[in-house]
């Protein structure tokens, strides 16, 4: 990697600026000689031809005037430079903007962008160290703005908020399952643990220039496990540390105060570009104070605010760094309040909802604190409706707070617990609600009796308000699993429906088991009983059948001795559920009509009807058309009554599935569009991905073959993405189904081969089976009839074990096809 020196000029404000000043004043006598210039040459071409012509004199102006005007228009590079977009970066860019005052650290800057770089295949690295409040950020932010042309492949910005309180700190998995979906959407990451994202993530960088900024880092896994292998990469990283152990950088700079003329500087050129006066005296005085950047823009903002900054300073603290403590001082009590409890709030964005909390009073009194500290420059807008603290103010705010007298800070101590147990409730409250907005199952008797609330939004607009809130809920989870807060399993499995929609997988298991462990040292069973249920859901999910069971089964053990009734039809309708899935389709049966009752007994809607789904696709899968029609037309109202459109979409699915096989496919394909479209509007993209699986088997069974190919591989791609195993073995069988009947036997093989692998990993018996059946047909049509005779007979002794009266009817016919040829060909 060679990167270009930058050009200064001489206070070192901006690297492209002095050009600019000296191209300004060369357009100007350019744009300016045109004309006289070309009076000129129309005079002397009309003298040289000895006869003057006016038309050919005034068109020599003209041209003249514009050849010059054209040489002032800025090469298309440098103009996308000079507005902040290089040429050239086609990737995705997350950096945020660079502000637009810049001033000093000139020599720092030259040796960023005239560093050499490395050659070894390791990303060259860059460590930029200085205490809070130095701009180490905003410095990491300029110089990668000015380098940005060199990397086209992604200029990305990730922050470990490792000096966030409580346990706001983002871990390494979940930074790198951000920059994964963001440079590379398409690679599967749902159900991969950490290890394994750090090699999806070296592969993904491999061949690919990419600029990352690491901000806020503090240990040596922070940089080295995102740390890409290739030399095209350039990795900046942020720490107040003087260094990192086990960490070698290619150039490390430590940042110092600003000196005091590159403060004037900053203070005078805000306040002009906020047309507000200030005299010379102020900004020197004030310069002469402030140093630090953050300190610097704070006093401005006092100035725009109509304050008076305090310009004393403190000599133990130096740099300013008072002058934050000292506004705390002139705010009023409730806003003072407001701070320092919002600065124990462990998440990114801090709405009024949080604060309000943490400061115990209604949102709408926090939220005009909010927006005053927001206004004098204390917060920072971390989004719509949202702050959020720079980690110097965050520290100052929770320092302000414990300043106060021997009886005010065992106050404070019962206060901030106080305080943080509010954030608990509240983000319970909000993660519960939405929990029931989206039609999340209600696991236990005791929370079904809680929830009284109507609905206030739709099912869209609550996974948009989850989405929104997850990073912050996400955080006041683990900052209640750090303080062993005893009801963190509400919380948690208030959160795990949505988390499973997402194929958020390892990290719901994650703190689901550490929400599990705190339920069993506080001896609360119930709460022991919903994780290993909600566990059992998320092993399932990604493929795990026997963990998922051994949860299931204890969960039922638990909730059978709580009496339980909830509880145990979820744990009866789980373990069903991993019935089906392996082919025990009699015991599943006996575990759904089971839970049906317990559903009744509680008055459960969506869990009657998702037993009664479930009973129909059981009967639809052996073979008992009518009776499946039945069930799923019960199933259906009930989630049309209460609104669950996801699982209404199911069995709109299971309908147009028994419909399909009934030979009716235009009422099939209906119904699969039907579904799409209510998938499409709840953002579930794992159903959309089922609804295309089956109108591509209708398609292939129409003979429009093109279209279902397209809609296949679309499945298939998708169910990758989200590390739905089973779902992807799904479809390479269809795939696999569609290149047999299009004569692409080789092709056909490939998918096959790879879908039987999977259903034998997982152990999905009727997948294997089905499978075996689809090999069977291929090697007869391939003629290859003793491979055709292996795979019938593997076939059958799974059909043996698992009562699937469509798979037995296919195995006789196989047999049947395979008996004549042989007959036919009794020497082949």
């Amino acid at each position: 990697m060679s990167l270009p020196p930058p050009a200064h000029d001489e206070s070192g404000e901006s690297l492209a600026r002095q050009p600019t000043v000296r191209r300004g004043r060369r357009h100007t006598l350019l744009l300016a000689a045109g004309p006289v210039l070309g009076t000129g040459v129309g005079a002397l071409t009309n003298l040289v031809t000895s006869e003057w012509n006016w038309w050919l004199f005034f068109s020599l102006v003209v041209l003249v005037s514009l050849c010059a005007a054209a040489a002032t228009y800025p090469p298309r590079e440098e103009e996308e430079l000079r507005s902040g977009h290089a040429g050239g970066t086609d990737g995705p860019r997350t950096l945020p903007p660079a502000s637009a005052v810049f001033a000093g650290r000139r020599l720092e800057l030259e040796r960023v962008v005239t560093h050499p770089g490395r050659h070894d295949y390791r990303a060259t690295l860059f460590l930029i160290t200085g205490e809070s409040g130095v701009g180490k950020t905003e410095f990491a932010v300029q110089a990668a703005h000015r380098l940005a042309d060199r990397f086209p492949d992604g200029q990305l910005f990730m922050g470990f908020r490792s000096h966030a309180s409580g346990a706001g700190p983002l871990e390494v998995r979940d930074v790198l399952l951000d920059l994964m979906g963001t440079l590379a959407p398409d690679v599967p990451t749902a159900t991969l643990d950490t290890s394994q994202l750090v090699n999806r993530w070296r592969v993904a960088t491999a061949d690919r220039r990419v600029l990352l900024i690491l901000d806020d880092v503090t240990e040596a896994k922070h940089i080295e496990r995102v740390r890409p292998n290739s030399e095209q990469c350039l990795v900046i990283a942020t720490t107040r540390a003087p260094s990192i152990a086990g960490v070698d950088p290619d150039l490390h700079l430590r940042l110092g105060e600003l000196l005091e003329h590159e403060a004037a500087f900053v203070i005078a050129e805000i306040m002009r570009r906020n047309s507000r006066e200030v005299t010379a005296t102020t900004v020197s005085e004030l310069a002469a104070v402030h140093r630090l950047p953050l300190t610097v823009r704070h006093a401005v903002a006092q100035l725009l605010t109509g304050a008076s900054p305090d310009l004393a300073r403190t000599p133990e603290r130096g740099g300013g760094a008072d002058a934050l403590t000292l506004s705390f001082g002139r705010l009023s009590s409730r806003n003072r309040l407001v701070l320092q409890r919002s600065a124990l709030h462990p998440g990114p964005h801090l709405t009024a909802v949080f604060a309000g909390a943490l400061a115990g009073m209604p949102a709408e009194e926090a939220e005009e604190a909010l927006t005053e500290l927001h206004r004098v420059g204390i917060l920072q807008e971390a989004g719509p409706d949202s702050y959020g603290f720079h980690d110097h103010v965050r520290d100052l705010a929770l320092a302000d707070g414990r300043h106060r007298t021997a009886e005010q800070e065992s106050e404070c101590g019962c206060g901030c617990r106080r305080a943080l147990e509010r954030l608990f409730q509240a983000s319970l409250d909000m993660a519960r609600n939405l929990a029931a907005d989206i039609n999340a199952p209600v696991v236990t008797s005791v929370d079904s009796r809680l929830l009284t609330r109507a609905r206030s939004m739709t099912e869209g607009e609550a996974l948009s308000c989850l989405s929104a809130n997850f990073d912050d809920l996400l955080a006041v989870i683990r900052l209640a699993i750090a303080r062993s807060w005893n009801q963190t399993w509400r919380l948690a499995s208030a959160l795990a429906y949505y988390m499973r929609v997402r194929r958020n997988i390892p990290q719901a298991i994650d703190l689901l088991s550490a929400a599990r462990r705190i339920a069993v040292r506080a001896a609360d069973s119930r709460g022991e009983a919903v994780c290993r249920l909600e566990i059992s859901r998320m092993e399932r999910t990604r493929a795990d059948y026997e963990k998922a069971r051994d949860e299931a089964e204890c969960a039922l053990l638990i909730f059978e001795a709580e009496r339980d009734l909830l509880g145990q039809a979820n744990c009866h309708s789980e373990l069903g559920t991993l019935d089906q899935h392996t082919g025990k389709y009699a015991a599943a049966a006996g575990r759904a009509s089971t839970a049906d009752a317990l559903y009744c007994q509680e008055n459960d809607k969506r869990g009657r009807a998702d037993a009664q789904g479930m009973l129909g696709m059981l009967e639809r899968r052996n073979g008992n058309y009518p009776t499946a029609l039945q069930y799923l037309s019960s199933a259906l109202p009930l989630f049309q009554e209460i609104g669950n459109k996801r699982n209404e979409a199911w069995i709109l699915i299971e309908i147009g599935t028994v419909h399909r096989l009934t030979h009716a496919y235009d009422t099939a394909r209906l119904n699969f569009r039907e579904a799409r479209r209510i998938y499409e509007g709840a953002g579930d993209r794992n159903g959309q991905a089922w609804a295309d699986r089956e109108l591509g088997i209708v398609a292939r069974t129409r003979g429009q073959h093109a279209e279902s190919l397209a809609l296949l591989s679309e499945a298939l791609r998708v169910f990758t993405e989200l590390g739905g195993t089973r779902n992807r073995a799904d479809a390479l069988v269809e795939l696999g189904t569609l290149h047999r009947v299009t004569g692409a036997l080789e092709e056909s093989r490939g998918h096959l081969e790879r879908a039987l692998a999977v259903y034998r990993e997982i152990g999905n018996k009727r997948g294997a089976a089905w499978t075996e059946l689809e090999l069977c047909t291929l090697e007869r049509l391939s003629g290859d009839l003793d491979s055709a005779d292996a795979h019938l007979e593997s076939a059958d002794s799974i059909y043996a074990e698992i009562p699937d009266e469509s798979g037995r009817d296919r195995v006789r016919t196989e047999r049947g096809l395979l008996a004549a040829l042989r007959r036919a060909t009794p020497h082949g």
